[in-house]
């Protein structure tokens, strides 16, 4: 008797996976975040000081600072007199294609539908025979090989034809130093310095996203991590008092949680939003690769099998609904943490009714970065002391069973 199996359409093949409407909507919400992520990380981390910006000639001037923003960064290369920029301005997102300047999120829009151009070519070229691979990395290559040579040697070589034999450098005629032909394609290296230091997450997230690449996800992660640690380094009071290279800092309080209930300050959601936002970036990402790798092991004849299916189904359905439930408890958890001192502060006043309370909760330390991280300390140790008196993880298989049956009906 031949065993059950289900449609074509609906096997455990790589191929009809990758349309299935649960890997699509992981994949482009993973890409949402990425695109987000940026917005969010240019708004908090992409400014520079007002006195920088004054002592460097003000608004109107070429300036640069090493935040995260790549406008600034490719005015001043283009601007310096001594490159041109090899990429056309609208690319850069400078211009619109009609030279117009570009503001804001509008310089956004041709480096990322860039980087999705070159993930699109990426990803079809993985998906062909390893020869068109080897053909493709040799193209490239050479091609950039060829475009550093031989402009260098056709100019030399005609020189001498015309005006006899010289060196390529170190002439009065500047027609015949032809040894700076030699240094545009490392001018067009130092250009995609400038626009990668935006974008090279981007373009890694989005070939890690639909590329299938842990490698290439976790390096974005990465990336967004290091650009947090290296800001907080150069805007601290004791690195900026022997050199100050013009970011501009975090606010060193938190301030008032005003928002959702007095849950956030505005500060704290901009930051904490940051931080979901990378999660969701890196667990939705990475959810698709494995769930596909798991699929990719199993034997031919299960990849069919209907029971397989149906457990494949099931699992992906589940994490689309842990990972919105989770990451709603993550925020909604680091929010109690960051205010936990107000809430202990409070029930002390409340029990006690002492003026003590009132005069610590005025206190500007509580306010600052460690304040906060004394406040998250205390909100870990509560709820690890309350193991003790609530059964957590009866109480976790209680929301876990009720989910079920929600699923189930």
């Amino acid at each position: 008797m031949a065993m059950e199996s289900v449609p074509e359409s609906k096997t455990l093949h790589i191929p009809k996976l990758r349309r299935r409407w649960q890997i699509l909507v992981l994949q482009l919400i993973s890409t949402a975040s990425l695109m987000m992520i940026m917005k969010r990380m240019n708004s908090v981390f992409g400014s520079c000081t007002d006195e920088f910006i004054q002592d460097s000639g003000g608004i109107d001037s070429t300036y640069w600072c090493p935040a995260y923003e790549h406008t600034r960064g490719l005015k001043y290369w283009s601007e310096s007199d001594t490159v041109d920029l090899v990429l056309p301005d609208f690319v850069h997102g400078l211009t619109d294609t009609s030279g117009t300047p570009l503001t804001g999120d509008a310089t956004f829009v041709a480096p990322v539908l860039l980087c999705i151009a070159i993930t699109a070519i990426w990803v079809y070229i993985l998906h062909q025979p390893e020869k068109i691979q080897t053909w493709a990395n040799r193209i490239i290559t050479w091609g950039f090989l060829a475009w550093m040579a031989l402009p260098f040697l056709l100019s030399w070589i005609y020189q001498i034809v015309v005006a006899g034999p010289h060196l390529p450098f170190g002439n009065e005629n500047p027609n015949l130093n032809h040894i700076g032909k030699l240094w545009d394609p490392f001018m067009f290296a130092f250009e995609l310095i400038f626009l990668g230091i935006v974008f090279a997450p981007i373009l890694a997230g989005l070939m890690g996203i639909w590329g299938l690449s842990k490698r290439m996800v976790t390096w974005a992660v990465g990336y967004f991590l290091m650009v947090v640690g290296i800001h907080a380094m150069l805007t601290f009071e004791g690195i900026t008092d022997a050199v100050d290279v013009g970011l501009q800092p975090l606010p060193a309080q938190i301030g008032d949680a005003t928002l959702y209930g007095g849950l956030f300050s505005p500060l704290s959601l901009t930051l904490i939003s940051i931080a979901i936002l990378i999660i969701v970036f890196m667990e939705s990402a990475l959810a698709v690769i494995s769930h596909l790798e798991y699929a990719a092991m199993l034997p031919e004849d299960a990849k069919r099998n209907p029971e397989y299916v149906n457990q494949f189904n099931n699992v992906v359905n589940s994490h689309l609904v842990h990972m919105t439930v989770i990451t709603a408890v993550v925020m909604l958890t680091t929010a109690i943490a960051i205010e936990f001192d107000d809430f202990l502060i409070s029930l002390v006043g409340l029990l006690e009714g002492s003026q003590w309370s009132g005069q610590v909760s005025e206190s500007l330390e509580l306010q600052l970065t460690y304040g906060k991280v004394i406040s998250a300390g205390l909100f870990l140790l509560v709820v690890a002391g309350m193991r003790f008196v609530l059964p957590w993880q009866r109480l976790t298989g209680i929301i876990e069973t009720g989910m079920s049956r929600l699923r189930n009906d």
